[in-house]
């Protein structure tokens, strides 16, 4: 497997938990506004070992594994990787673009919660993720997650060039039943697309805005970054 690197601790990657975080290198998709443009482009780090037998050093103070990137999901030994750490007791935290619906299927008996992004309105996904997108594939790891009794969200990174209150609303009503939908400010710093950099975020008030129409189809809206 490919890792870009990791960290020892943290406090607010998993809800309720102290955790480490894992973070794979390469990535299906190609968001321009993407934060870890190293990942991205397959940089590999740090040995796969290395990361484990610091991990489980640090079993005492943590509660649990963030798996994060880059795309987790597109390691071919992920699988086996989570169970390794389920045996040792940790829970599981999965950050997925959702793009790879049978390994989201495969994992959701064995991770304990999954985040899971909302790039855009569908009709935008090609343009935001810089690929060819296959939505339904967006659309049936959705509904794995909404079918499967693990904790889970759905986030969105509200970059001004690609949400707007309107796009919100849509997005909203793609999943009025989610557990909870996060809202995330965008940084306009490190990013894949060098001309995200010129873009700058939406004040903190847009962003709450934003929570308050999703509210409408949601109970449970959070923001974070701002």
């Amino acid at each position: 497997m490919k890792i870009g690197g990791w960290q020892g601790i943290s406090l607010i990657d998993y809800p309720e938990k102290i955790s480490s975080i894992v973070f794979f290198s390469g990535c299906n998709m190609k968001c321009g506004f993407c934060q870890n443009p190293s990942l991205v482009k397959s940089i590999e780090e740090t040995k796969e070992d290395v990361v484990i037998n610091a991990i489980i050093e640090r079993k005492d103070f943590i509660d649990g594994i963030v798996l994060t990137g880059g795309e987790p999901t597109i390691q071919d030994r992920l699988i086996d990787f989570c169970k390794y750490f389920k045996d040792h007791g940790f829970s599981i935290k999965l950050d997925t673009n959702g793009y790879l619906p049978d390994m989201i299927e495969r994992l959701i008996s064995i991770v304990d919660y999954i985040a899971m992004d909302i790039k855009a309105v569908f009709s935008d996904y090609d343009k935001v993720c810089g690929i060819n997108v296959d939505i339904e594939k967006i659309k049936a790891s959705m509904e794995i997650i909404k079918n499967s009794t693990i904790d889970y969200e759905f986030r969105t990174t509200c970059v001004p060039i690609i949400i707007t209150e309107e796009k919100i609303v849509e997005i909203a009503g793609y999943i009025p039943w989610t557990k909870r939908y996060v809202l995330q400010q965008y940084r306009n710093e490190n990013t894949l697309d060098p001309n995200f950099l010129n873009i700058r975020p939406y004040p903190p008030e847009k962003i709450h805005r934003f929570a308050s129409l999703a509210n409408d189809f949601i109970h449970n809206v959070g923001v974070v970054g701002v």
